[in-house]
């Protein structure tokens, strides 16, 4: 396993790419909010088809317990006529990744296992397959019965506070058995009950799939 401090060259980088990201994300949701492309069940479809090369993946967020030290959530979407979906935890209270200067805050947005996300049966295993289909790559269809536990960075220059409404940026690193882990960005959106992950480049999506099938 790599150290945390091996990633810390990567900070500027990420920063920048996650705050790209984050305004094509928002206007994909506010395009969302007003009924463009929601399904009539209520659930956004997964792939925005004007996302481009680069596949963004679309959920709605729903609060359905907490820790001491963590939220729950589950995060539904559909693709075709299929109901997908996983349930994510996240930590309380993560720390900001980036200081008021703009510039990754050294090491502090480095949480491993910060955002965890675990199966809930029948949907995920949905999002498996249509991982597959979307990226066409082989898949067994089933998601892993482990938890995931990417490490993860904040490019947030505040911390997150679960227990007030905002939106929150990250990017993952999800650990797999092809020896190179999965990149992708993220965001987490408790005023819109929304949580997105999208691609950081398409070279990452055999690994994805080894992530979430816990290979």
């Amino acid at each position: 396993m790599k150290k945390i401090t091996s990633y810390t060259l990567l900070a500027s980088a990420l920063v920048l790419m996650a705050s790209c990201g984050n305004s094509n994300q928002s206007n994909t949701s506010t395009a969302d909010s007003t009924g463009t492309a929601v399904t009539s069940a209520g659930l956004p479809p997964l792939v925005n088809s004007a996302s481009g090369d680069i596949n963004k993946f679309f959920f709605d967020l729903n609060e359905v317990g907490q820790t001491d030290s963590s939220v729950l959530y589950t995060a539904h979407s559909l693709y075709n006529s299929d109901t997908v979906g996983f349930q994510v935890e996240v930590m309380k209270n993560i720390p900001a990744g980036v200081a008021g200067d703009g510039r990754p805050d050294g090491e502090k947005g480095f949480v491993e296992g910060g955002v965890k996300f675990s199966s809930i049966g029948a949907p995920s295993d949905n999002f498996v397959k249509s991982l597959g289909t979307i990226f066409n790559l082989p898949t067994d269809g089933k998601m892993s019965s482990k938890t995931l536990l990417p490490l993860i960075f904040s490019s947030n220059n505040k911390p997150v506070d679960l227990s007030t409404q905002g939106t929150y940026s990250f990017k993952y690193f999800f650990r797999n058995g092809t020896g190179r882990e999965a990149e992708m960005f993220g965001v987490l959106d408790t005023y819109k009950k929304s949580f997105e992950l999208s691609e950081k480049d398409s070279t990452y999506r055999i690994n994805i799939i080894s992530s979430f099938e816990g290979k």
